[in-house]
């Protein structure tokens, strides 16, 4: 979901959804690429992410609340995630 519009994608597992994100034709706000810096965060309605541990850089609240980092979050089932607009 982005802007108010839902799209479907194909998002394989081995690759980060901002990487399947951005090969559909979906620009997604991003900045480091490595799960530091959080400007692509975006909320995970629903699904399941694998997140290693070492590009986790989101925090407590950020998990609490199910917001994740799509540039190091990769998809384990079908996700719905809400991706900010940028600018």
């Amino acid at each position: 979901r982005i802007a108010g519009t839902e799209q479907t994608i194909t998002a394989p597992a081995d690759t980060s959804i901002l990487r399947s994100l951005e090969a559909n034709g979906i620009a997604a706000p991003a900045h480091c690429r490595s799960g530091e810096c959080g400007w692509c965060h975006s909320r995970l309605v629903s699904g399941d992410v694998y997140i290693p541990e070492d590009t986790d850089g989101r925090r407590a609240a950020d998990k609490k609340f199910g917001w994740i980092h799509p540039c190091c979050s990769y998809p384990v089932s079908d996700v719905t995630v809400d991706v900010p607009v940028i600018g």
